[in-house]
């Protein structure tokens, strides 16, 4: 397993070649190439253990024969969603010709401004009928400079947070996504990376609750977290293009927003909805150059894998991200949670729920 530890070296927007950091207007910074360094598989676990981002290099295989083609057809298809076709005509052509999942109707969540579309399907195993699995089509933000689209995996009442209850169906949604887009199995079939989380979490680990993400030039995420009940942390893989993720602890963020303040006092800022923090963390673009200059940047491409732990509600990975270059790109992004009783767990317990961070 090859981990990696890059540096970045940043500029002030227009300032030389390079990446541009950029999100829905506003510029944060060209950043090029420092030095890399590679880490040992004890500092790797360090870092997963200290809720900081460990970084897989190329532990993705996207340049096999299937895997290409695989993707080049999620990407067109990204294509056709982003100039008006219907997710239930996609997934129904994706699902035509085999028995297990029967599409099972449509909807639209009117209270959610960012959901496009709902598909329901269900799933037929063995004499039994496992029902309102769903895919859900979404805009990551609402603003008409982010074209960025992300497709989630799940079951039941999402508001009544029914994924997390209910294991069994949780794993028939993981088997709809992985139907539907096959170049899941880049990650889950990686046995490498899970015999790693077993190690690191005592146990076998399930991917759920998943996302599949094509981020569009001048779109990506805010800062946020998903520490979620139960949750062990999120493997994000990239599968084609480019992403940028500014990315560390919580307890690090706060420290670092803190500066010479209370760090303590800066956690339970990070928990609210604080219009100032906001601007910091997201609109400020000296504040993202004491993060790159921190080691906080990472910058995956194609075939990378980005792990980010979430041991507790003050013990998680916090991260933004950045789309890359002139084309959409392509991920998924799975929840880890156990698959069995852990033996020997290396990280903390389980935790109480505590509300997530928007991620617009």
């Amino acid at each position: 397993m090859d981990f990696r530890a890059d540096s970045w070296i940043w500029a002030p927007p227009g300032a030389g070649s390079g990446w541009k950091l950029e999100r829905r207007g506003v510029r944060h910074g060209t950043i090029r190439p420092g030095t890399a360094r590679r880490l040992s598989p004890r500092e790797a676990r360090e870092s997963w253990l200290g809720a900081e981002p460990v970084l897989l290099r190329g532990a993705a295989a996207v340049g096999e024969s299937g895997a290409r083609r695989s993707i080049a057809r999620t990407m067109a298809m990204f294509t056709r969603l982003r100039d008006g076709a219907e997710l239930g005509g996609e997934i129904r052509r994706r699902l035509a010709g085999q028995r297990r999942f029967e599409p099972a109707g449509e909807s639209v969540d009117l209270g959610d401004d960012r959901e496009i579309g709902k598909v329901h399907a269900d799933l037929h195993r063995r004499g039994r009928t496992l029902e309102d699995l769903w895919a859900k089509l979404s805009r990551i933000s609402l603003d008409s400079r982010d074209d960025s689209l992300r497709i989630r995996f799940s079951f039941g009442g999402e508001r009544l947070d029914d994924w997390s209850t209910d294991p069994q169906r949780a794993r028939a949604a993981d088997e709809l996504a992985e139907a539907v887009f096959p170049e899941c199995r880049l990650l889950t079939a990686h046995r490498p990376a899970a015999s790693l989380l077993r190690r690191w979490t005592g146990g076998r680990v399930r991917y759920s609750e998943r996302i599949v993400f094509s981020n569009a030039p001048g779109g990506g995420a805010v800062f946020h977290h998903d520490a979620e009940d139960g949750q062990l942390g999120v493997a994000y893989a990239q599968l084609s293009g480019r992403t940028a993720w500014l990315a560390l602890s919580k307890r690090a963020l706060a420290a670092m927003v803190a500066a010479k303040g209370d760090p303590g006092q800066a956690l339970r800022r990070l928990d609210g909805h604080d219009p100032a923090l906001d601007r910091l963390l997201n609109r400020t673009p000296s504040f993202t150059r004491r993060l790159v200059e921190r080691g906080a940047l990472f910058v995956l491409r194609a075939g990378d894998v980005l792990l980010l732990p979430s041991h507790g509600p003050d013990d998680a990975a916090w991260h933004s991200v950045f789309a890359l270059g002139a084309r959409p790109s392509l991920a998924h992004s799975y929840g880890l949670f156990r698959a069995e009783k852990p033996a020997t767990p290396d990280c903390p317990g389980l935790r109480a729920r505590r509300p997530r961070a928007s991620s617009t």
